[in-house]
């Protein structure tokens, strides 16, 4: 993955976006972890196709699997990524 934007979550793990591995025209996210000793840890760090997000996000709700913060806060940062686009 070649990475364009990151969030730190804490010292060894973050959300990153980008290009994927697998086509430098699509695009993905990864929830990286470092090893202890600093390097990638290949094992717990899934890259997924952006595309691919909205049917995970689909099934964790529809089996109420987040809690009623968690759903709220899904929902303000895509309202202001639609307001932000509406213009």
């Amino acid at each position: 993955m070649k990475v364009e934007k990151a969030r730190d979550l804490d010292g060894s793990h973050r959300v990153e976006i980008g290009a994927a591995t697998w086509d430098a025209n699509a695009r993905s996210v990864r929830n990286r972890f470092d090893t202890p000793s600093g390097h990638f840890n290949l094992a717990s760090s899934s890259e997924v196709p952006i595309g691919d997000l909205v049917p995970m996000l689909e099934l964790v709700a529809d089996h109420d699997e987040l809690s009623v913060g968690q759903c709220a806060r899904i929902i303000e940062v895509l309202s202001a990524s639609i307001r932000r686009r509406s213009g």
